[in-house]
């Protein structure tokens, strides 16, 4: 029942897209193969290296591949750290960016009309002032 209310609680809704993602912080980069769920507030990054928690970071979402396609950069701050991966959180994204994780949110949720009205209610990554 908790995992229920965490989630009723959740500003964004979390899609399971999976894509490479690379993040680079302190003049050091982890590839990592493989993302899970993705917001518009942030993302898990699965693998076995991370940084620890409380790190400033740039991530790179390769959609299409690190070789090829579109690219989502947007800066965070490691939330939590184990051996399985880290979860970042977003504090800043460029207006192309914005416009292309809105789109992989929107279009990769089993709920759109949700996912619209959570981009409604916010300025950016930020909550609507009342």
């Amino acid at each position: 029942m908790a995992e229920k209310n965490s989630e009723e609680s959740r500003e964004f809704t979390r899609v399971p897209i999976k894509v490479e993602a690379e993040v680079h912080a302190d003049g050091q980069s982890i590839f990592c193969e493989e993302t899970r769920d993705v917001s518009m507030k942030g993302l898990f990054l699965k693998g076995d290296k991370s940084f620890p928690m409380g790190t400033k970071c740039v991530v790179t979402l390769f959609l299409g591949g690190k070789e090829g396609g579109m690219r989502i950069d947007v800066k965070g701050v490691v939330e939590h750290s184990s051996e399985k991966g880290m979860g970042v959180q977003f504090s800043e994204i460029g207006l192309d960016s914005y416009e292309h994780l809105q789109n992989l949110v929107l279009y990769n949720s089993q709920d759109s009309h949700k996912v619209e009205k959570e981009i409604h209610d916010h300025l950016g990554l930020k909550k609507r002032e009342p």
